[in-house]
Parts: C-alpha cells; structure tokens; sequence
C-alpha cells in the first residue's frame, strides 16, 4: 500500500497493512536546528530523513493580496517585532523565530478598518500556486493523501485581525461586525474553493482554527450556534454536493463541549487531539462511535521521555488503532527538547505495526 491508501484505508475501517507515520503540524525552526546539530544532515528535509509519510496539501492560498510586506519595528538582542504576514504587530524570540512571543498590535479595530482589510482577500486565479490543470493532475496522481487545508478560518481570522480578547469581547461588543466578518470570509472560501472542487475530490479538508485553550472552548456553544453555524452551514453544503470524505476540525485545545455541534454541523474527524487538555481518544470513541475519525494522541512530553514511553504509549493505543478510524500522532509541533533519537524511534515504531 502506499501512503494515501494506507491513510484512506485507516480513516475508513478498510483492512489495511500498517498505520501512517505523519505528523500533523509543520516542523518548527529551533528544533530542525538542534536536531542537525544531533546529526540530520545539513540541507536534508526532515520528513525524508525521518521516513515520514506526508499529505499533499492542495498549494491554495487564503493569504492576504497584496501580502504585507514585513517591516522590522524593533530588534535587540533575544527578540524582534515586526508586522506579520496578516497584519499584526507580534514579538518573536531570535531563538525561536516561527513561534509568537505576544501580539502588541492588529489590523482591525473599526468596522472601516475591517472593510479596508478585506480588500486583501478576494478571489483571483493567483491564489492557485499551482495552475487548475496541473494541481488536479498533480492529485490524481498523488501517492499521499489529498488534503485542502483552509487557513485561517473564523477564529484565526478574528485572532489575527482584531487581537484575541477584542475578538472574544467583540460577540457581545461588537456582535453585527463578528457576523459581518464571518459571513464574508465564508464566501472568500467558497469562492476559492470552489473551481477547484469541480475537479479535485481531496481525501479530506481541514479547517484550521484553534478553538480552545487548555481547560475549555474559547467560547460557549451558545456562540458557536449563533456566529459559527449561520455561515459554516453553507461551506458544509459545498464540501458534502463534492462528496469530499473527510471534514475535519483541526483544532489544539478542549473543545470537546462543541463537538456535538460540531458533528451535527457535518465534522466527522477531528485532530490533534491534544492530550495536555483531555482530549482522550477512547473516551471520545465512546461516546461518538466510529462516525469521528481521530488522529493525534502523542503528547510532547511522551516524545521528550524517550523509547519506553513512546513504546507504552503506542501500546495503549493499540485496541484503538486496531478498530479503525484512528491515526496515532503527535499531538502539537515538535519541540526542540524532543532528541532527534527519540523522533527516529517513534517513526520506526510506527512503521512496525501491522495490523
């Protein structure tokens, strides 16, 4: 089997001869450093030394046009601020560039602001890095799994463009603003996505936006029905008349109070499933059966432990695993205090399984 039929045979109960070895987010800078200086070959790309397998990210872009171009608004010597690609003013440490060390500023702050910020993001042909043509044959050929990643999505969006307290404050502030910025964004996506769905049917899409925070969603329910369902109803509607398999929210946190929401609105598999907020996958089996599709599960401390507590980890999730529907994973971006060794273990751990 290759990677795609592996990971379409797993997600659907299909008998299958192994699990993926994937990760689901992208490789932090830091710890590619350290880890070359742990022996990964200079210039070597991660997933290939590794042996991982890898999703083919359909190359669409949801960014801004014209991108904001990076200026550097102070520098010493541990930390940069600097405008960001969406517009906001955020601190970063030198030692870990990739990662946000506070945002001090934001695009949004007045409906005006918000219609000025919105002309960055309309449809044009240009946010298909690829040519129509050439990313459809590109999928059809693929060997790893097709996926449509739609980033950011609502509560990014909100994030990045107006700060996250503002945002949260602003359903109950500023309630006709939130609706109007949800509404519009939705048809942004919906206006890219849609040609391209008339000619790829990718594995799965993800929508990408972290929800929640350690102990809970960022926000009730009853905001989720009110601002998210309105507008993410008529996307479903597009992913389901494309008969895309595969709808997940793509979320860190504990969201698990949205997941009935969630479901009913159309999501039939969710991950990281971040382990530090009780998101326990048997517990999440049981209560939604075998219609949620997971994946995830790994903590970062796991990794950090070393050999036996990956082998103890993988081992309790074997019943898991073995029913289907289940891709075990690291649950966050690897951090630099994770040993190259412990990495190279994992995946090999991974690969040993047979099912």
């Amino acid at each position: 089997m290759n990677a795609r039929q592996r990971f379409n045979a797993i997600m659907h109960y299909r008998k299958t001869d192994g699990v993926p070895a994937m990760l689901l987010e992208p490789f932090e800078g830091y710890t590619l450093e350290r880890w070359r200086e742990q022996g990964m070959p200079e210039g070597a790309a991660p997933e290939v030394f590794l042996g991982l397998d890898v999703q083919h990210n359909l190359r669409i872009s949801f960014s801004p046009i014209p991108v904001f171009q990076r200026q550097i608004l102070f520098e010493d010597d541990q930390y940069i601020v600097d405008l960001d690609w969406m517009g906001t003013t955020v601190r970063r440490d030198k030692r870990a560039p990739g990662m946000y060390y506070g945002h001090i500023d934001h695009p949004v702050k007045t409906k005006d602001d918000w219609l000025r910020y919105r002309e960055r993001f309309q449809f044009d042909r240009s946010r298909y890095l690829d040519d129509l043509d050439t990313m459809a044959v590109m999928a059809e050929k693929s060997e790893n799994p097709v996926s449509l990643g739609i980033f950011p999505f609502f509560m990014r969006l909100g994030f990045y463009g107006m700060g996250l307290e503002r945002f949260l404050t602003g359903f109950y502030d500023e309630p006709a603003l939130i609706h109007e910025m949800f509404s519009y964004w939705n048809d942004f996506v919906i206006q890219v996505i849609s040609p391209a769905l008339k000619r790829i049917r990718p594995d799965v899409v993800t929508l990408n936006e972290d929800l929640a925070f350690k102990n809970g969603p960022h926000f009730s329910p009853a905001i989720y029905k009110e601002f998210w369902l309105p507008y993410q109803n008529r996307l479903m509607r597009v992913l389901n008349d494309a008969n895309v398999p595969l709808i997940c929210q793509y979320s860190s946190g504990d969201f698990r109070a949205l997941l009935p929401l969630m479901i009913e609105n159309g999501f039939n598999t969710i991950w990281p499933l971040d382990q530090y907020s009780g998101m326990d996958p048997y517990a999440l089996r049981r209560e939604y059966g075998s219609g949620l599709r997971m994946a995830g599960g790994i903590s970062k401390q796991t990794l950090i432990d070393g050999p036996d507590a990956i082998d103890r980890r993988l081992d309790a999730l074997m019943p898991l695993i073995r029913q289907g529907g289940f891709i075990p994973s690291p649950d966050d971006m690897i951090p630099p205090e994770v040993p190259l060794a412990n990495m190279i273990h994992l995946v090999k751990a991974l690969r040993a399984i047979r099912l």
